[in-house]
């Protein structure tokens, strides 16, 4: 298995491995791992509380055109003086960003998504219960985390004649160790032959990689669904959704929902509880 690791940097692209394909793999999330504050007060009985986190990664083989098609988005943006007098966005250093965004901007970023097919989707659904968090998980956030990572990774049919680069958020609690760990792990469960395919992970800051807000708008529309009921950016972005794994739904066993089994609330128990 040959492989390799950066934090905050770009230079193993340009050095890419030769192969007959490249995936590239933009991961994210959205929520929090967290199940205690200070001195180990429980989240879970605020009221407050989301009982969710979500991780989704945007996966394309042309991660040039993506980031180019999405600087070329923000630049119609910043140049629209429609727009462009939007408070957050008339701001230093605006980049996309869908929970700070301003609703006409989460509205033109979902349209140009909606029409732009160079990137497929996939998400998990980590439901924070307590009992899993504190038996399956020993009470750690960390290991919380990267447990739901290689749940999303093992989503991917990997294949030996391809190469891998996968950037990653960066967050706190992240690490390359712990992040490629993830990766091989997926590799182990999903592919025979493993040792014979190239990777590469990288843990990023979003502002500097614009491709992160796709998946960033990916997650949002489907937290939007299922937090608030509101369905209409969701389902303007269904078609671009290759995966969505509700990790312990039916009682830990897991849900998956694909191309002829689309998320839908109804199909799935309530996750929000009163």
């Amino acid at each position: 298995m040959k492989k390799g690791f950066s934090i905050l940097a770009e230079t193993f692209y340009s050095s890419a491995i030769s192969a007959a394909c490249v995936s590239i793999f933009f991961i994210d999330e959205t929520g929090s791992p967290q199940f205690y504050a200070k001195r180990k007060r429980p989240l879970w009985i605020d009221p407050d509380f989301v009982p969710i986190i979500c991780l989704g990664m945007a996966v394309t083989d042309d991660r040039i055109k993506l980031r180019n098609d999405v600087l070329e988005f923000q630049r119609q943006i910043l140049d629209d003086p429609l727009l462009n007098s939007i408070y957050s966005v008339a701001q230093p250093g605006w980049h996309l960003h869908a929970r700070n965004d301003h609703s006409d901007i989460n509205l033109k970023m979902v349209e140009f998504l909606r029409q732009y097919s160079g990137f497929k989707a996939s998400v998990v659904i980590g439901r924070k219960i307590p009992e899993i968090f504190i038996n399956k998980h020993n009470g750690n956030a960390t290991e919380f985390y990267f447990d739901l990572i290689h749940k999303l990774l093992e989503l991917v049919s990997f294949d030996s004649n391809c190469s891998y680069h996968l950037y990653l958020s960066q967050r706190q609690s992240n690490t390359v160790q712990r992040f490629s760990s993830a990766f091989e792990k997926a590799l182990q469960t999903a592919a025979k032959e493993s040792n014979n395919i190239n990777f590469s992970c990288s843990i990023v800051r979003s502002v500097d990689f614009p491709e992160m807000s796709v998946v960033d708008y990916m997650l949002w529309a489907l937290q939007r669904y299922i937090l608030k009921g509101e369905r209409r950016y969701f389902t303007a972005l269904e078609h671009r959704y290759d995966k969505i794994f509700d990790v312990y739904e039916n009682e830990g066993a897991g849900k998956l929902y694909h191309e002829n089994e689309k998320f839908a609330l109804a199909k799935a128990s309530p996750f929000i509880t009163k």
